[in-house]
């Protein structure tokens, strides 16, 4: 692998139009066109908003495109003022800058880079009315930031910062690989995720998390004395899906068990006067990915209050209110998003805003207010959020939200990050409702193709959500699928069936030892209403998804011969052999609530493989090499089976590629194969890559 090399010299200040001069408010001019592959890799990548604590800048992560690195973007941290817009680097080089976090003061901001070793990531301090980076650590372990989660936090003082750390490759171990004696022992010798404190003064560094606990995300107590932490025994991967809630102090010392559960937690809050935790709990598929019910409990321990019990709504973000009484949270809500006042003790709900938007982080929401330094909802502008915000016919931006007693909520958009997607026509994305299994009410999105007709009837392709516990939402095409779909005549459906978020923890864990069942049924029932509404022409269906979406392909085409063609990626056919190999083993053991060794039970049942014989569908199989959440050996099986039984089909693995894919050439291979394969059987056309 080429790696860019990095300039050693100090960080400065760069004039936006030396830097980015792509980013700009000028519109495209004269007639649209229609989505591309190119297109789908010209999207800088946007996350990670952070407001200051004053409420005037907002520093973010902008990734680079693709033509600007071959293999991976790099990513570096900007800041946009709140007021008139003002947007400039703060980081500048060719390495990988994240986890942008301002002090308390607001004075300085703390962030992770590798600009000294590809892939070691340090954390720098830079001083926010200028200066140069300063380099706090010097480590060895990576400081991950995988999956959403929030691994770099300041104590509420300001005197230290709070990080996590995998534990490195021992001297040992470095000795014996380079021997070549590195027999891997399965599941020995873990590595841990632990958690350090480092003084901002001193550079003293220390662990505060117990030896033997792996920790997944944590929170600074008020008088940062503790942390409050979501946290495992095991350091598998596996071991997050039965993860508890624990107390331990910021010097050192034993965890306390505060609440353990059937579900797992996350995104723990401590109440502002240190008396109560609130934090979120449900069954979920993916670390980071974690919308459900809000819980609360005392600081201490004791018994959980489920404070949104029976709420048709799945929450993904709190804050306290400086009251200690209630939070403002942020949910998936009806196919939407939504910002609500909650009280703490009764659970009542004042929605402030909803809307058919989301706010993107890496599929989850992730946000930053004012709040956190006690702003509170009495004020002119008492609350801001800051929000990497897009909707299906707008790409992602840095956004933010005020509200105050008078106006509740208003909204301000801060940059445009994408000037050149304004040429591009891109189809309004409707809302659609329909009965599922059992009379159950069903929400997805219906996307028509470009120069839609009324009274003609198009091609349909089923775009399946993964997880199960996510959902399909108002995105903008920044993956392309939908759209280049879309721009080739078809209409694309993607529906939130049971097991979705959006619409309460009973419909997210409805689908518990039924995947495939009755969301299937969900499914099918959703094409025939797009059907009924003279949309969608029945004799020429076509399904897809990725992840869980992939294993729903494989399973659609194992029950029924509707579909005229599918593409599965990075999907499960075995539910057996995929329980021995993927890394997420109690995933499946959790959502199938059943032994994975019993005879004739749901994995054989729910398996496709099982069920090759009655394959009829052309289907496209895609896959990453080195996939450890489903691994690679559900697609060669698959297509083996298929092959065995005469269907037709391809199977394509991409070299170094993970769950997802990230180089750019892959990327717009998949941009490029996908709709043909669509076109060549939907539409009659060649099957071009």
């Amino acid at each position: 692998m080429s790696r860019l090399q990095w300039s050693l010299g100090p960080i400065r200040v760069i004039m936006l139009s030396v830097l980015l001069p792509v980013i700009n408010n000028t519109s495209a001019e004269g007639a649209k066109r229609l989505f591309a592959p190119e297109d789908s890799i010209e999207f800088r990548s946007v996350s990670d908003a952070q407001i200051s604590p004053d409420g005037k800048h907002v520093a973010f992560v902008l990734g680079d495109v693709y033509k600007v690195d071959s293999k991976n973007p790099k990513s570096r941290i900007w800041v946009v003022s709140t007021d008139q817009g003002d947007l400039r680097p703060l980081t500048a080089g060719s390495r990988t800058e994240v986890l942008p976090r301002w002090s308390p003061d607001g004075k300085t901001l703390a962030f992770a880079s590798d600009r000294l070793e590809d892939g070691q990531k340090q954390i720098y301090l830079l001083p926010f009315d200028g200066g140069e980076a300063l380099a706090l650590t010097d480590i060895k372990g990576a400081i991950p930031t995988p999956r959403g989660l929030n691994s770099l936090q300041w104590s509420p003082d300001g005197r230290c910062l709070a990080f996590l750390k995998e534990d490195p490759q021992t001297v040992e171990e470095k000795f014996r690989a380079e021997q070549k004696d590195d027999a891997i022992e399965f599941e020995k010798n873990p590595k841990y995720i632990r958690l350090w404190v480092i003084e901002i003064a001193s550079q003293k560094i220390h662990r505060a998390s117990p030896e033997g606990l792996q920790v997944w995300e944590f929170g600074w107590s008020p008088d940062g004395k503790d942390f409050v932490a979501t946290a495992s025994d095991a350091s598998y991967e596996w071991a997050w899906y039965r993860n508890r809630l624990v107390r331990f102090p910021s010097d050192g010392g034993t965890a306390q068990t505060l609440y353990q559960n059937r579900r797992q937690v996350a995104l723990p809050r401590w109440s502002p006067d240190g008396s109560q935790i609130a934090f979120l709990s449900s069954i979920w598929s993916d670390r980071g990915v974690t919308a459900g019910d809000i819980f609360t409990l005392a600081a201490i321990g004791g018994s959980a209050r489920h404070v949104t019990e029976g709420a048709e709504a799945s929450f993904g973000w709190i804050e306290w209110k400086g009251d200690n009484q209630s939070f403002i949270t942020v949910a998936h809500e009806r196919g939407g998003m939504s910002f609500s006042e909650i009280s703490a003790h009764s659970g009542k709900r004042k929605t402030l805003w909803w809307g058919e938007v989301v706010f993107a982080e890496s599929h989850w929401p992730r946000f930053s207010s004012t709040l956190a330094s006690g702003g509170e909802l009495k004020s002119q502008v008492a609350m801001t959020i800051a929000v990497v915000r897009e909707d299906g016919t707008h790409p992602r931006d840095i956004w933010i939200l005020q509200s105050a007693a008078e106006n509740p909520v208003s909204w301000k958009q801060l940059t445009q990050l994408h000037p050149q997607m304004a040429e591009i026509e891109v189809p309004t994305p409707e809302s659609i409702h329909w009965k599922g299994a059992e009379g159950w009410e069903m929400q997805g999105i219906l996307v028509k193709p470009v120069g839609y007709q009324a009274g003609k009837k198009y091609p349909l392709v089923t775009w399946v959500h993964g997880g199960p516990t996510s959902a399909s939402t108002f995105r903008y095409p920044s993956d392309g699928y939908v759209q280049l779909l879309a721009a080739r005549g078809m209409a694309v459906f993607l529906p939130n069936f049971r097991g979705s978020v959006g619409w309460g923890l009973k419909f997210a864990e409805s689908n518990v030892g039924d995947l495939g069942g009755k969301d299937f049924q969900d499914i099918m029932a959703g094409i025939d209403h797009c059907i009924q509404r003279g949309v969608a022409d029945p004799e020429r269906l076509g399904i897809a998804g990725w992840s869980y979406g992939g294993f729903m392909t494989a399973w659609a085409v194992s029950q029924t011969t509707r579909f005229k063609a599918a593409v599965m990626g990075a999907g499960i056919s075995n539910w057996l052999s995929f329980h021995g190999n993927s890394v997420l083993a109690d995933w499946d053991a959790m959502h199938y609530n059943a032994d994975p060794y019993e005879r004739d039970g749901v994995y054989q049942r729910f398996s496709a493989i099982n069920y090759a014989k009655h394959i009829k569908t052309p289907t496209l199989i895609l896959h990453g090499e080195k996939d450890g959440d489903v691994p690679p050996e559900q697609s060669y099986q698959f297509f083996r089976a298929l092959k065995d039984h005469k269907v037709e089909t391809e199977l394509v693995i991409y070299p170094r590629e993970g769950h997802g894919p990230n180089e750019k050439m892959h990327l717009l291979d998949l941009a490029r194969r996908i709709p043909a394969w669509f076109e060549k059987y939907l539409l009659g056309a060649s099957h071009e890559n």
